[in-house]
């Protein structure tokens, strides 16, 4: 691409005179970011491989995010956004042109020319190298990806496979090992900063969303957590059409048990009345409407004294890793699909348990439905090696202590001053 004299003086991009023609020459990038972050210019005998955790997290962050968004602007609020979504500072936008002038000098001293062009601002719009060409091996696995898919021809569709294939190298941007790395080092601020990032960059990545809930765990806030599994789990459902893995469950049963406690007491039960409809065997619903049945059986026991037990079915085996008690957890779920009344709703509490209304029933034939469910299971799966624990109570009594508690909680506003 030729230019005029003028506008190299303006780019300060390097130039040379050919035949009288003022031409431009510019070094291709190549970029990877399956298995690690590196850069190579053109020239270089080898690439350079960045890390984005660390004092620099930020600004390899801010430039894997304009590379991958390299064919537009990106606007200095999207960045200001990305990088401090908390606002955890008076003056985001210097601080963002700070982290550009620390990416620009970074660049520098790993050897690319030119490094303050890489880096593109114009209008307050931020662009990845608009004046050379970058090649991306993500860009380039998807491009041969396609054309394999595409390719009728047997032979030819599997050798654009193989060189897609070759480009893989590992995951995404991954830093997992960094982050396991953080969290043994107990630096718990530092893994939940770089897990955020990268989720942003790449919402797939799962095993970041793994890292993330347990620094957030680690961090006391596992009600973040909660609320970071409620938002993955969703995206997975309905963007990929696929079901939270194991590891996930495990780490939603741990924030469960750091919020309500390891055992399930009458007060979890009042205050945490928190996954697929089906349309035989008994009726599986998600937290929230099996919350909203016992309200409307509570509803119902003031107006006709309309009795209902509440049966709590806990795997007991503590020490099984998550993928085992994931099988566990499904065969206690088939049996109780198969075992209940077609109107006895239940519902999955964290990775390990089981809630079931059994309307018309109190807490003590709620026992003789427990030892039906038992014996269920035990002829399904007589090889399974699941323990479980059942417990009844009368939804009757939980609902008097909560109104006791409610009595007594406004009693002692009265008495304030």
């Amino acid at each position: 691409m030729s230019r005029t004299a003028k506008e190299i003086e303006t780019t300060g991009l390097p130039c040379e005179a050919q035949n009288g023609e003022t031409i431009q020459v510019v070094p291709k990038i190549d970029v990877t970011m399956f298995g690690k972050f590196t850069l190579k210019q053109e020239g270089m005998e080898v690439p350079h491989a960045v890390s984005l955790t660390g004092r620099s997290r930020r600004l390899w962050t801010l430039t894997a995010y304009l590379i991958l968004n390299r064919n537009r602007g990106v606007s200095a609020q999207e960045l200001i956004d990305l990088l401090w979504p908390e606002a955890e500072n008076d003056n985001p936008l210097s601080t963002l042109q700070n982290n550009v002038s620390r990416a620009r000098a970074a660049l520098a001293e790993l050897g690319f020319t030119h490094a303050k062009v890489i880096i593109h601002n114009e209008k307050g719009y931020y662009r990845w190298a608009p004046d050379r060409e970058t090649q991306l091996d993500v860009e380039q696995f998807e491009t041969l990806a396609k054309a394999a898919l595409a390719e009728e021809d047997m032979e030819k569709s599997v050798a654009l496979a193989q060189k897609a294939v070759a480009l893989y190298t590992g995951d995404f941007l991954t830093e997992s090992a960094a982050v396991d790395r953080l969290l043994k080092l107990g630096r718990i601020t530092d893994a939940e900063k770089l897990c955020t990032g990268v989720i942003r960059l790449d919402p797939a990545a799962e095993e970041f969303s793994v890292f993330l809930m347990q620094a957030l765990i680690k961090n006391k806030n596992p009600k973040k957590a909660l609320e970071h599994y409620d938002y993955i789990a969703s995206l997975y459902r309905e963007v990929y059409g696929v079901s939270p893995s194991a590891e996930l469950e495990a780490q939603k049963a741990l924030a469960v048990q750091e919020i309500y406690g390891s055992e399930t007491s009458e007060d979890d039960i009042q205050t945490f009345l928190l996954e697929k409809e089906q349309e035989t065997g008994a009726f599986c619903c998600d937290n929230n409407v099996f919350r909203e049945i016992v309200n409307l059986h509570v509803r119902e026991m003031r107006r006709n004294d309309t009795p209902a037990a509440l049966m709590i079915v806990r795997l007991a085996n503590r020490s099984i890793d998550p993928e085992k008690r994931a099988v566990y957890m499904k065969q206690m779920e088939v049996t109780l699909l198969n075992e209940l009344r077609a109107g006895d709703p239940f519902t999955k509490v964290g990775a390990n348990q089981f809630w079931v209304l059994l309307p018309g029933a109190t807490g003590e034939n709620g026992g003789l439905v427990s030892r039906r469910v038992f014996n269920r299971f035990q002829k399904e799966y007589p090889k399974s090696g699941a323990t479980y624990t059942f417990k009844s109570l009368d939804l009757r009594h939980i609902h008097m202590r909560a109104e006791e508690k409610a009595t007594e909680k406004t009693a002692r506003r009265k008495l304030l001053p």
